[in-house]
């Protein structure tokens, strides 16, 4: 079951935003097969898939190994390490060279000559460069079904990772696989021809867009200088590739690729050997995460939102910018009796990497919820929704409400249908224990919600009668037949309030 579970998540994970910047590449490779031949279709995409699966079996050796040291281990933990982003920024940058032609990437066949009559297919070496790049920058995200297979593969023994992350490859290589186990998708496409040569270098642009993206974790995890300075440095490698090609003569064609292979290995030296271990400051509203504080804040009444970002998680940005950072949920995280925190994984931290274990989490998005009903906290999916969030709010603090007013209600006269307009208006919320039964035929309560006691004794502190039942319950707790009995003499005009 986690087997298909993980093949569920890595197809996902083609939709996921951090697979977006390598839409590009894949778009090029349909294209280029267009009206080709369908044996070297078939090979071309084959190859790109074996290159998704070795490197995610290159990325479960590598973490085995790491956790086998004592190491924290996690899914995309490799964009804390300076090295790795600048590797990946010179990379997306000679990829970037390759689609403008300032250089050949794979052997033996290219794709050098672009006419109006054909063009040849890329060599199996750059398809397969193709597959491995696509894992490296799908990594950041954890997609729906990712992080638990992730969780089970990290909490187990060897062979389980081995397998989990096979899984996860054969679910990113789908696509690929289905191209080539029916290579008529791909050459029913236009030939290329000249048009190929314009969308090449557009292209292009977009993976110098993503390079600047790795930059800019550069700049969060070790300062704007390192990042201007491997910025220039791949830029200069980028330029001495572009004049060799296209200004210089012929001869100069390999001091041109040497003079960028300098440039590329000054570049690894720029990054400072080691990395800071304190976090940024949080952002406004957010308080640091101190997990050792969250029983107290509970035990006080509290309900305490955990999320757990970082710069280079473009799931974790989507999260908060369409979600975290928007109306309702803003509102009632920065409202009172809620606490707010927030841990920046940016940069290694072994007290972040401890917390989201004792969840079996190894990778982010990570939100959680804690509260009075909840004090060992709820763990939320990894795509957020404002539904989803305001529901486990208001279930940490107590308020078991569960949906909104069914629509037969709404056709109900005003004094029998009143329902409440967000959790504060429920008895629990507003500090009174209620035991009721919801009159939506669900456990929990709702507004006036409570033993039938509690509502007799309000109905009459408010002006009713004795025989006030509510919300349609008598004064022994139980309801009555239609649920909906007419309150008499002064209810109408003093509903009761739970």
């Amino acid at each position: 079951m986690i087997l298909l579970l993980a093949v569920v998540g890595g197809l996902i994970l083609n939709l996921m935003p951090c697979v977006l910047p390598v839409l590009s590449i894949k778009l090029l490779a349909v294209v280029s097969h267009g009206g080709g031949d369908r044996r070297q279709v078939r090979l071309g995409f084959l190859a790109t898939a074996a290159g998704i699966l070795f490197s995610f079996l290159l990325l479960a050796v590598a973490l085995i190994a790491v956790r086998a040291a004592g190491v924290a281990a996690g899914w995309g933990l490799q964009f804390q390490q300076p090295w790795f982003l600048v590797a990946m920024t010179l990379v997306v940058t000679l990829f970037a060279c390759n689609l403008w032609g300032a250089f050949e990437l794979g052997v033996p066949t290219t794709v050098a000559a672009v006419d109006d009559r054909a063009a040849r297919v890329h060599g199996l070496g750059g398809h397969f460069l193709t597959g491995a790049l696509a894992t490296l920058l799908a990594t950041p995200c954890s997609a729906p079904f990712v992080g638990t297979a992730i969780g089970f593969a990290l909490s187990g023994g060897p062979v389980s990772t081995l397998a989990v992350f096979s899984a996860l490859a054969v679910g990113l290589a789908l696509p690929y696989l289905a191209v080539a186990a029916v290579p008529s998708l791909a050459t029913r496409l236009p030939r290329p021809g000249r048009w190929m040569v314009w969308l090449r270098r557009g292209l292009g642009v977009v993976l110098v867009g993503t390079g600047v993206w790795l930059l800019t974790i550069l700049a969060a995890a070790q300062g704007a200088g390192d990042a201007v300075r491997v910025g220039v440095l791949a830029a200069a490698m980028a330029l001495a590739l572009v004049l060799g090609r296209t200004v210089l003569p012929a001869r100069w064609h390999r001091l041109s690729q040497f003079v960028a292979l300098a440039f590329g290995v000054i570049a690894f030296l720029v990054p400072a050997p080691s990395l800071p271990t304190a976090n940024a400051p949080a952002d406004r509203g957010w308080q640091p995460l101190v997990p050792a504080d969250i029983p107290a804040l509970v035990a006080a009444g509290n309900t305490v939102y955990v999320n757990v970002t970082a710069d280079w998680c473009l799931t974790c940005k989507l999260n908060e910018r369409l979600v975290l950072g928007r109306d309702p949920v803003a509102s009632r995280l920065a409202g009172t009796g809620v606490v707010a925190m927030r841990g920046d994984w940016t940069r290694p931290d072994e007290g972040i990497a401890r917390y989201l274990a004792d969840f079996g989490r190894y990778g982010i998005p990570f939100d959680a919820v804690y509260g009075p009903a909840t004090p060992g906290g709820t763990a939320l999916p990894e795509l957020l929704t404002a539904e989803v969030v305001m529901a486990a709010l208001a279930r940490a603090g107590g308020c078991r409400r569960r949906a909104p007013m069914p629509t037969l209600m709404r056709h109900w006269p005003p004094r029998y249908r009143r329902a409440p307009e967000d959790h504060r208006t429920c008895g629990r919320c507003r500090g009174r224990e209620m035991t009721g039964v919801s009159f939506y035929g669900q456990s929990g309560h709702m507004r006036g919600g409570g033993s039938g006691r509690d509502r007799y004794d309000n109905a009459k502190e408010e002006g009713g009668s004795d025989d006030n039942q509510g919300w349609g319950f008598d004064s022994r707790g139980k309801a009555d037949g239609l649920g909906r009995k007419r309150a008499r003499a002064g209810h109408d005009r003093h509903p009761v309030q739970g």
